[in-house]
């Protein structure tokens, strides 16, 4: 094989760069390629999906504190992505640097793969891991279809409209996904993001985008798995109990929240919102919410067998009551599956919408 030319500090091979200081000219070149995928290519998907898992080893970018996601885990986020081979792929969050050399076996010599990092040591970290396995542009002697970028998740490289795919790595906060990242998509091409809260991290909803700039997307319910509470020490909250407000509810929130659905419709209606479960108060086991922006915070007891629950709460908001509220609107609308909410990104806006 030819060797390549050697690159600029940033990355890519010598040749026009954008005003970014991206080196583009394989990427532009691509552009010209018809992105669609025949009846042969859509049965060797798979096949392909399963060689790249197999090729890369996670246990090569295992080293230090970024730990990479499991196979199993990133699998599921790249077949929701659904990369082709020949593809230009954009990834916002190197991490590990694991997810980049998986798309690279799985777009393969034709397709080209920009990750970016804004820690500049974690992107130090992961180009020399990506330098090892040969996959790294300017200096690897394999696939070399990978280029590492020390960028901010908003500085999105490259001209508008030239990703077939691209993956925001880590989980966004919601409403913030960056819409650098949309305008950077072709019409057609997808985007993959895990918008999160602070009460719970969010699904993986696949955003397919149009020829409008607008990104519109469905959540993969897998992505959420049903939480199992786990017991903590007794909470300092027990100092406070004299100050607080002491109702009763018939809902149980404990459980109801441990379920995707119920949990991120919570979230996404009570902002600025954490919990907890289960924590010790008065030596009763239950669920503690809090924000420590007002320091405001509550305890529902978990059941005891009967329909009866014990609220604590206090503080300058009542979370209690804010997501026993959210509970009730959820439940008015028939607590439609997340599979069934629309998520959308435009250049003026974001929003979820849930049906009923």
């Amino acid at each position: 094989m030819a060797a390549r030319k050697r690159a600029n500090s940033e990355g890519g091979s010598v040749g026009h760069q954008d005003g970014t200081g991206v080196a583009v000219t394989h990427l532009r070149a691509a552009t010209a390629r018809t992105n669609g995928m025949g009846a042969n290519e859509d049965a060797r998907s798979d096949a392909r999906y399963e060689a790249a898992f197999a090729t890369v080893d996670r246990d090569d970018f295992a080293a230090g504190p970024q730990r990479p996601p499991s196979a199993a885990a990133l699998e599921r986020t790249l077949r929701l992505l659904g990369a082709r081979s020949g593809d230009r792929v954009l990834e916002i969050g190197t991490g590990s640097g694991y997810p980049a050399a998986v798309l690279s076996e799985i777009v393969g010599r034709h397709g080209d793969v920009v990750t970016t990092e804004a820690d500049v040591d974690v992107a130090s970290q992961a180009r020399e891991r990506l330098i090892a396995s040969g996959r790294e542009s300017r200096y690897g002697a394999g696939l070399i279809n990978v280029t590492v970028l020390r960028r901010e998740p908003s500085d999105v490289p490259a001209p508008p409209q030239l990703w077939d795919r691209v993956l925001l790595s880590a989980p966004v906060p919601l409403g913030r996904v960056p819409y650098a990242a949309v305008a950077g998509t072709r019409p057609g091409g997808v985007l993959v993001a895990q918008p999160s809260t602070e009460f719970a991290t969010g699904p993986l909803v696949r955003f397919d985008v149009g020829s409008d700039g607008v990104a519109t997307g469905t959540a993969d319910p897998s992505s959420m798995e049903r939480t199992i509470p786990r017991p903590t020490a007794p909470s300092r909250l027990d100092a406070m109990l004299g100050e607080v407000d002491v109702s009763h509810t018939t809902i149980d929130v404990a459980n109801l929240v441990r379920h995707p659905g119920w949990r991120y419709a919570v979230a996404v209606a009570v902002p600025s919102c954490r919990y907890q479960d289960t924590v010790i108060v008065e030596d009763r086991p239950g669920l503690v919410l809090t924000d420590p922006m007002t320091s405001s915070w509550a305890h529902i007891e978990h059941g005891d067998g009967s329909d009866n629950y014990t609220v604590r709460q206090t503080g300058p908001r009542l979370l209690a009551d804010e997501v026993l509220a959210a509970i009730r609107w959820y439940a008015d609308r028939g607590a439609p599956p997340l599979e069934s909410w629309t998520w959308e990104v435009s250049p003026d806006r974001q929003c979820v919408t849930i049906p009923g």
